[in-house]
């Protein structure tokens, strides 16, 4: 009796294995699942993410495994869609999907003493509601259209603007508080966490701005905002869960 899907799904256990390895720099041919786990889970969303799923995989792992009556026999063959499920989990550990994937790119962003004719000619040009904002070459915050809409609505009775004014001079730029800088290696289980995070604390964030490093003195090659979240593709093993 052949066992091709019971090797198939050890084979993806140990390649997840391998990789919790990796991401708990544990080099120990010893380490237990559980331990290499728990230890990645602090360091690392896109394990913390899928904690509760890795150790059911574990258990199930175990099941087929340890109960092995003799070498190359399973006491059970799992079903096909069960082994997919594993080997789609390998390779989602193996390589996370970059948040430049999700991101807007590329960046619009202007200088604090920009002209705002040039903010304006930029906004007529294309739709975008979010422009963060540089001075001596280091990000201090955003521009949203939100600010831009509450600024005409304010002065509305004595609107009158001289186009060569520099943007810091005439519009609120929103603190940089509220907007998260990452390097281009996040994942996006890191931007999901941070976006988690700003939402059980109750705080407000404009946008995740990626740059080369994550510093603040670099300039933005992709930008996130709560919407670009939509274009995640969702992983789900249904399965694997409830097994």
């Amino acid at each position: 009796m052949g066992y091709e899907l019971s090797e198939r799904f050890e084979a993806a256990f140990n390649q997840i294995h391998d990789k919790l390895c990796d991401y708990a720099n544990e080099h120990n041919n010893h380490a237990s699942f559980t331990e290499v786990l728990t230890k990645a889970r602090v360091q690392h969303h896109v394990i913390d993410q899928y904690y509760d799923l890795l150790k059911q995989c574990s258990k199930l792992r175990n099941a087929m495994v340890h109960r092995k009556i003799k070498e190359d026999f399973y006491i059970a063959e799992p079903h096909e869609d069960v082994v997919k499920e594993m080997e789609q989990l390998a390779e989602l550990l193996a390589e996370p999907p970059t948040a430049l994937s999700i991101a807007s790119r590329p960046v619009e962003y202007f200088d604090f003493s920009s002209p705002i004719k040039k903010l304006m000619a930029k906004m007529q040009e294309k739709e975008y509601s979010q422009y963060p904002i540089y001075q001596k070459d280091k990000l201090i915050g955003m521009l949203t259209d939100g600010d831009i809409a509450t600024w005409f609505a304010a002065n509305i009775d004595q609107l009158k603007i001289e186009l060569d004014q520099p943007i810091g001079e005439v519009f609120q730029i929103e603190k940089k508080e509220h907007t998260k800088i990452v390097a281009k290696s996040a994942t996006v289980m890191d931007i999901e966490a941070i976006f988690r995070e700003y939402l059980e604390k109750n705080k407000k964030i404009e946008a995740i701005i990626i740059t080369e490093t994550g510093t603040a003195a670099e300039l933005p090659i992709g930008i996130i905002s709560s919407w670009d979240l939509i274009r995640l593709k969702t992983y789900n093993f249904p399965l694997l869960k409830h097994t």
